[in-house]
């Protein structure tokens, strides 16, 4: 079953457990979390809901938009972002509505085997297509005499990403329906086995798939690259610096990978470990304020979703020229100030180039370059000296422009 259902399914248990024990029908979430910390949930789910959908629509919009930055990794970024829409769509809007608000299903049957089936997916495309990259980024830094991925290649291997997100949880899709609890006509969306105990060993196959065999592979695969770029030199490698900027390239773009690699690792451990250990004990559903352990887990996991735009923005100089773009375009007050500035810069130009004119034009009156004319012939049989000191004059005329100029 999915992260989702099967917090869900349990959290569901507890509270009916719950409800029997203090004997009312009042709302067990509203019983035992103040108002206050609700409206605090409220906000900070539809926080996480609205960003992620914002940011990762940008992120595909700056690649999609932009033939340069086609390259095959952006490909992998667009299919992780387009992952996180489908969990910032699908799954962090109902599970808000359902657990913090009705406590219940109200949706129907098809969009009960749609959202759990989709937030299954959804997690796996996030989690095979950081492996395609991590893949992708292994075999251009360890063996870089093979051929670099195509872009034709990069689309296959999203392609067949998309396959094995589709296929493998489709027992979710089949087991999934709606069902009553005790002492009430509220529906819920569960997974229903026979027998009951399929359910956990199609859970930790799963989770296993889903995160703990991506994780292995990712740490693999990122130590081997930090070894290579940090650790040591490739024989042979000059050291110009061209290859320096391809070195330091190479990178930052290591950095920002490693960087969403952890933020995925340390933003679905605790659910994992909730999921984990709810399943050998079901009792913890039964301890003292559970219900924040339980928002938290959630709460981290689903926010996964809308991390990964700001990791781009802020390690990626052309994903962050892009969101600037789009902000001074959306944001007219920005806009305008922006558009004075480059204006003001553009005019500081022009009076350097005038300043400049005047100052070359001002010195050949004063009879420097005829001096240095003068000197030219007696220089024989080599010319170079005679272009290092036109260098050395010409040179004077740059300083006496550049201190009538600040681009500060």
């Amino acid at each position: 079953m999915s992260f989702e259902t099967q917090v869900n399914l349990s959290f569901m248990n507890w509270t009916e457990n719950l409800k029997d024990e203090i004997n009312t029908t009042t709302s067990v979430e509203n019983y035992s979390v103040p108002e206050g910390v609700q409206a605090i949930m409220y906000i900070m789910y539809t926080a996480i809901s609205f960003a992620a959908i914002g940011g990762n629509g940008i992120v595909c919009y700056i690649v999609l938009a932009d033939q340069h930055m086609r390259t095959v990794t952006n490909f992998f970024i667009v299919n992780l972002a387009v992952g996180d829409l489908l969990m910032a769509v699908l799954c962090i809007p109902f599970t808000f509505v359902v657990n913090l608000i009705l406590h219940r299903w109200p949706f129907g049957t098809t969009l009960c085997i749609v959202v759990t089936y989709a937030q299954a997916v959804s997690v796996f495309i996030s989690a095979y297509t950081m492996i395609a990259i991590s893949i992708d980024k292994y075999i251009a830094i360890i063996k870089p005499l093979r051929p670099r991925m195509t872009k034709l290649q990069a689309k296959l291997l999203i392609f067949l990403v998309w396959m094995v997100a589709i296929i493998t949880p489709l027992p979710t899709a089949v087991v999934s329906r709606l069902v009553t609890t005790k002492d009430s006509d509220d529906y819920h969306c569960t997974e229903v086995w026979d027998p009951p105990e399929q359910r956990y060993y199609y859970g930790m196959a799963l989770m296993t798939l889903q995160y703990f065999l991506p994780l292995l592979v990712l740490i693999f695969t990122y130590t081997r690259i930090a070894i290579v770029v940090w650790g040591k030199r490739t024989p042979g490698e000059a050291e110009d610096g061209r290859d320096q900027r391809m070195a330091a390239s190479k990178r930052k773009m290591v950095k920002m990978m490693i960087m969403v690699v952890t933020v995925f690792t340390f933003c679905w451990l605790p659910l994992n470990a909730l999921i984990v250990v709810s399943d050998q004990d079901q009792t913890i559903w039964s301890y003292e304020h559970i219900q924040y352990i339980w928002f938290i887990c959630h709460w981290l996991a689903m926010s996964h979703a809308s991390y990964n735009p700001i990791i781009y923005c802020w390690m990626n100089s052309k994903f962050r020229n892009g969101f600037r773009h789009i902000f001074c375009f959306l944001l007219p007050r920005v806009r305008s100030s922006r558009l004075r500035h480059y204006r003001g810069r553009k005019s500081l130009r022009r009076t350097c180039t005038t300043v400049r004119t005047t100052s070359f034009k001002e010195s050949v009156t004063t009879g420097n370059v005829v001096t240095l004319d003068q000197r030219l012939p007696a220089i024989k049989g080599n010319t170079f000296p005679a272009r290092t000191m036109f260098k050395s004059y010409t040179s004077k005329f740059e300083n006496v422009a550049t201190s009538n100029c600040s681009f500060e």
